[in-house]
């Protein structure tokens, strides 16, 4: 009565520790906070005592999770990925190396809201997948308590009491089947620890190619938003004038709204491969196309009428240059710098005389564009803004000798503001509001001919609105990485579920013997207990049980000659 209520008072005082638990791995973008986030909040918890694993990865064979959860002693291991929605997945791992569980946490687009969330779920979503686990270990460790009730220390007392020439038999008997019950346990143990060492060195082979498969899963996984494209058409109005002291036939232009189509994009080398610093320096271009307009220049005539002349317009733009971002969860600040041509050209108003000469300078700038750019994303609702000075390095026509502006120096800046709602993580309609504006000094100098117009300077400003679409084109973002980390984890579970199986087999095969012994211990159990048949003789004459045991039947005899 002693040893049972030792063995029940055991159980409370192991749920009363902390249980230990191995945090490995978090791969995928802010995996660093989220996995400092996690070990935080498992260890304020209380609850767990908790052991930094890092180097086991999402992805590994059972084996990696058995032989750590061994080795620390712990009941389980849990590893985790973050998608690029920030939609983190972990898997908790028993000690035997098959996988318990996995919970999701979404963090709604964002690594602050994903932080938080996980804050508040955390400890909640785990703590049934790390129940189990206790559970699952609790076997193997409850093995070893169960044949210390399989004596039964009643029985030998009562074979002592009875016959002194059987208490040789019962002891080998039980120490046959203590054995056995440990070999039931052992069972248990085996599916998880190989038993020879060609099952030994088939589990490390197996270990190291799911390492490599996962490290090479580690390594093809991508980056923020590897590549991404614009297209959209453009409504824009344009004003040339003059300022300051004028002398000549300048005139002022002015197109009150004209359509252009454009294309952009960027495109991240280093995110094909990974997520690091190299994986947010990219390449980024624009092209813009004018679609044909032409306005009519209604200039004055001598007898007080107006005279229209149809000028056609010819209008493009590009720009090429490397782009560096700062990613903020979804959200990322930008620096760019970009070598730009534009072009606004006027044909018709040349001199019909041949001469060089037209109402309106055509213009064809060449600049330096460097700027700061940002995306916010709220929710679904994306906003975004740019800044940047233009340096011209050339302003074609406005400084030519002779027609216009000789030793013209000017330069521009552009900015703008942009409202997209997300459809898809891939798809962004949008719409902006974009200025350009350029400022010249044509500091004429005094020359000889006098030139043949004078000006103290002019602006050149374009406003426009523009609708588009962003299209990301990441649609395996991740994926390829997600899938295999998922091909490594079903063929790990399936080989770990096969593993055991074959043990058992073999295990069985070598449990062919003890069972031969078993029928033995029953048949000397039966010895043992020989008394009963005595009284049920007593008050049934007919001896129909002596003949079966004729020495114990002989015994009983005795005792009830030498009573009368």
């Amino acid at each position: 009565m002693v040893l049972p209520r030792v063995a029940e008072a055991k159980p409370p005082a192991a749920k009363e520790a902390k249980q230990p638990i191995g945090v490995g791995a978090i791969t995928g973008p802010q995996s660093a906070k989220v996995r400092a986030k996690l070990l935080k909040v498992l260890r304020d918890s209380g609850s767990y005592e908790v052991t930094d694993v890092e180097d086991v990865k999402p992805g590994a064979a059972a084996g990696t999770y058995q032989n750590m959860a061994k080795g620390i002693g712990a009941d389980a291991i849990v590893v985790g990925t973050v998608s690029k929605a920030m939609t983190l997945t972990l898997s908790v791992y028993g000690a035997n190396g098959a996988r318990v569980d996995a919970v999701q946490i979404k963090g709604g687009g964002s690594a602050p809201k994903l932080l938080k969330e996980m804050e508040n779920e955390l400890e909640i979503s785990l703590a049934d997948p790390f129940e189990r686990s206790r559970g699952e270990a609790k076997p193997a460790a409850a093995a070893a308590p169960a044949p210390a009730p399989a004596p039964a220390a009643p029985a030998p007392k009562a074979k002592d009491e009875d016959d002194e020439e059987d208490e040789g038999p019962p002891p080998k008997a039980k120490a046959a089947s203590e054995p056995k019950t440990k070999g039931k346990g052992d069972e248990l143990e085996a599916v998880d620890i190989p038993a020879t060492p060609e099952e030994a060195s088939a589990a490390e082979s197996s270990a190291s190619s799911s390492d490599s498969s996962s490290s090479s899963s580690d390594a093809s996984e991508r980056g923020l938003r590897p590549y991404e494209i614009s297209l959209g058409v453009r409504g824009y109005n344009r004003h040339f004038s003059y300022t300051g002291l004028q002398q000549g036939a300048l005139v002022p232009y002015e197109l009150s709204l004209a359509p252009t189509i454009f294309v952009a994009g960027d495109v991240y080398p280093g995110a094909f491969s990974g997520n690091g610093v190299l994986s947010n320096i990219g390449l980024m271009g624009r092209f813009e196309y004018g679609i044909a307009t032409s306005t009519n220049y209604q200039a004055p005539a001598a007898n007080g009428t107006t005279t229209n002349t149809p000028l056609k317009t010819s209008v493009y733009e590009y720009q090429i240059g490397i782009r560096g971002r700062l990613p903020l969860g979804q959200s990322e600040l930008g620096i760019f710098a970009l070598y730009g041509d534009q072009t606004f050209t006027l044909s018709g108003d040349a001199n019909p005389l041949k001469q060089p000469y037209a109402l309106v300078p055509d213009v064809h700038y060449n600049y330096l564009r460097i700027g700061l750019d940002a995306r916010v994303y709220v929710s679904k609702l994306l906003v975004g803004a740019h800044f940047s000075p233009r340096f011209l390095t050339s302003m074609s026509e406005l400084d030519k000798a002779g027609v216009w502006f000789p030793g013209a120096k000017g330069s521009g800046v552009d900015m703008g503001l942009m409202l997209g709602w997300r459809l898809a993580p891939w798809l962004t309609p949008a719409a902006g509001f974009d200025v350009v504006r350029y400022g010249f000094d044509f500091n004429n100098l005094p020359a000889t001919p006098p030139p043949r117009v004078i000006a103290g300077g002019a602006t050149d400003t374009y406003i426009s609105g523009w609708l588009g679409v962003l299209a990301n084109l990441d649609f395996l973002g991740g994926g390829a990485s997600a899938s295999a980390s998922t091909t490594t984890s079903s063929e790990s579970s399936s080989s770990s579920s096969s593993a055991p199986s074959d043990e058992k087999s073999d295990k069985g095969d070598d449990d062919e013997a003890p069972p031969k012994k078993q029928p033995a211990a029953k048949k000397e159990k039966p010895a043992a207990a020989a008394p009963p048949p005595a009284k049920a003789k007593k008050a049934a004459p007919p001896p129909a049980p002596a003949p079966a045991k004729k020495k114990k039947a002989a015994a009983p005899e005795e005792e009830e000659e030498e009573e009368e």
